[in-house]
């Protein structure tokens, strides 16, 4: 009889490892789940800033153009600027394509390039030296268009990001509107 209370407590003993075994894997499995959450947070937060803040300045270039607000020497240094601020933005989607998955790095990957094209077609007219044809509305169709295809590219990105570090809300709204990213209009 002793003996099979000895036994019973050795297999309590036992069972009680493997519960403090189970438990320390789950929680070390938790932890490093919050590390990339956190890791992949922090990279796809300074890639969309790095999108949006190129958009904001290739926006602010061209409404001036537009407008007649900005002469050729301020275009020039707009349009440099806006240049500039592509190493930054290809450096965060870097860090996006190493953070994954592919998708979201993907869909930087088509923002940046759409900011570009816009970007080279305002650059044709800087190229040009503004000419006063440039004045005409329709003129800017093809502008305006690269406009909203940035538009749709950065939403792209932004969704996909979401639903990387929020799946669960996938499952829980899967017809959510989408969150529109306002332009920076400056005054």
């Amino acid at each position: 009889m002793a003996l099979i209370g000895v036994a019973g407590t050795v297999l309590a003993a036992l069972a009680g490892l493997v519960g403090v075994i189970r438990a320390a894997a789950i929680n070390t499995r938790g932890q490093s789940n919050l590390e990339d959450s956190k890791s992949r947070r922090a990279a796809y937060g300074a890639c969309a800033t790095a999108l949006i803040v190129r958009r904001d300045a290739i926006a602010a270039l061209m409404d001036g153009m537009r407008s007649g607000d900005v002469d050729l020497s301020t275009a020039k240094e707009q349009l440099a600027e806006a240049r500039a601020m592509r190493a930054s933005v290809m450096s965060t989607i870097g860090v996006v394509l190493i953070e994954g998955p592919e998708w979201p790095a993907a869909a930087a990957e088509s923002a940046a390039h759409h900011l570009d094209v816009w970007l080279d077609g305002l650059a044709y007219w800087v190229g040009e030296g503004m000419p006063d044809r440039m004045r005409d509305p329709s003129q800017w169709d093809g502008r305006e268009e690269d406009r909203q295809l940035t538009e749709a590219a950065i939403e792209r990105f932004a969704s996909r990001c979401r639903r990387v570090l929020h799946p669960e809300e996938e499952r829980l709204q899967p017809s959510a509107g989408r969150l529109m990213i306002p332009p920076l209009r400056r005054r």
